[in-house]
């Protein structure tokens, strides 16, 4: 090795040396902001409920059917509370950088636009397989599916055995499933299944 490169690797090393408290000062000023609970909603592709969006009412409704079950509301309401509330609930919940499971679940059952499962999953570039049992274009998929639910241990909730019209039941099943909204108890659950169970993917994911 030449005593030229040698010199030149020892110079590279001799400045990153003295620039290295420097830079460590700049790292440690210019670290990174923590992602938020908006960040992680959208980066799991779900949008959050403009201040001005239609479905603020709808959303109130469905919470203050909510309002005195800790699980689910922000805080145990003894009445119902007005949509300025919600909003005000949102935006401070959605700020934070905490991710604890339970706060997360709950700003995502009422501070995003409302989704079903079927709907959430198109902006993953999933594609539902048609659940019209009488004309069904895809019954070779459905029966693909079908021959392999009764052995599967990763079942849909609620549907222990497809008994007999195999196929037709797990197709109603998956409409059933598939219109499941974001505010619903089993909404993550039922992402989960029908992804495996109700898609054009989980047919592939077989072969």
């Amino acid at each position: 090795m030449s005593k030229v490169f040698m010199a030149s690797v020892a110079g590279l090393g001799t400045a990153a040396a003295g620039g290295g408290f420097y830079l460590l000062k700049d790292d440690l000023k210019s670290s990174p902001a923590k992602a938020t609970i908006r960040d992680k909603l959208k980066e799991e592709r779900f949008e959050i409920l403009d201040s001005n969006s239609p479905s603020w009412e709808s959303v109130r409704t469905q919470y203050n059917s909510s309002r005195s079950t800790s699980s689910k509301a922000f805080l145990t309401h003894s009445k119902d509370i007005e949509v300025g509330e919600l909003k005000k609930l949102c935006e401070d919940n959605l700020s934070k950088d905490e991710f604890d499971p339970s706060l997360y679940s709950k700003v995502k059952r009422w501070c995003i636009t409302p989704v079903t499962v079927s709907k959430h999953l198109e902006k993953w570039s999933m594609t539902s397989l048609p659940t019209d049992n009488t004309q069904n274009s895809k019954q070779a998929e459905w029966t693909k599916l079908a021959e392999k639910y009764d052995s599967a241990t990763n079942k849909i909730s609620g549907l222990a055995t497809l008994e007999t019209k195999k196929w037709e039941n797990l197709a109603s099943k998956c409409k059933e499933i598939g219109d499941k909204k974001n505010h619903d108890d089993d909404f993550d659950s039922s992402v989960e299944s029908y992804k495996v169970w109700c898609t054009e993917e989980g047919v592939k994911s077989l072969n």
